[in-house]
């Protein structure tokens, strides 16, 4: 049965297990930019036949959509993606986009005039899909991670935060916290165990500034 769960309601204890990853679920996210509200973002994601799906779509106030589209395989390792692209607008061709060839341990990304090739180690990750890999991974420990950002590979070292707590709506949602500290682009994911080891937080560092996404709404089916 798929749950519907505002967060409003929600005041949930962290669970020392977390929950596989969901057949389905779609998030809603406040967006801030530096502090302040610019719009939402809502992700959506499935499973079918041992394949993923990873849609997120920003919808800021002002200026256009961006959305972010990754696929791929669920192996014993976890997510292996095969493709990942970037639009903007109404615009039904790529700004970015990156293909992953495992065969050859190959990826080619970038912009569609100009790809590249560059060296994919194992368990490289996409951007967009990063924090459904840390879901599934759970409470292992995390290795450095390549990830694809769609214009660059980069190596992202992760660390376990502090368990913490984030205050939804005046509610407390307990949260697991990965971060990524090192070099000019940082990252930090909060996943909620509870609530199917969704991410319920996303904060992301770069040189245009501070971009979060905080859960306001999900709804997620774990069985297909």
């Amino acid at each position: 049965m798929l749950k519907s769960i505002t967060l409003l309601a929600l005041a949930m204890t962290l669970s020392a297990q977390a929950a596989p990853l969901p057949a389905q679920a779609t998030i809603v996210y406040q967006a801030r930019l530096g502090g302040l509200p610019v719009g939402e973002a809502v992700q959506r994601w499935s499973i079918r036949a041992g394949q993923y799906q990873l849609s997120t779509e920003l919808k800021p106030i002002l200026g256009p959509r961006i959305r972010y589209q990754s696929s791929g395989s669920l192996t014993e390792q976890g997510l292996r993606p095969q493709e990942y692209a970037e639009y903007r607008g109404s615009n039904s061709q790529p700004k970015t986009r990156a293909r992953f060839d495992w065969n050859k341990l190959e990826v080619s990304y970038g912009r569609s005039e100009a790809q590249q090739t560059g060296k994919l180690a194992p368990g490289a990750q996409d951007l967009n899909a990063l924090p459904f890999q840390l879901s599934w991974l759970a409470g292992k420990p995390v290795p450095s991670m390549q990830i694809m950002t769609g214009r660059k590979l980069r190596q992202d070292k992760f660390a376990e935060g502090p368990q913490s707590k984030l205050t939804l709506m005046g509610k407390s949602q307990p949260a697991r916290v990965w971060i990524a500290p090192e070099g000019e682009e940082s990252t930090e994911i909060w996943l909620a165990p509870a609530l199917g080891n969704l991410p319920v937080k996303i904060i992301r560092h770069d040189d245009k500034g501070e971009l979060q996404l905080v859960a306001k709404n999900i709804e997620y089916q774990l069985d297909p």
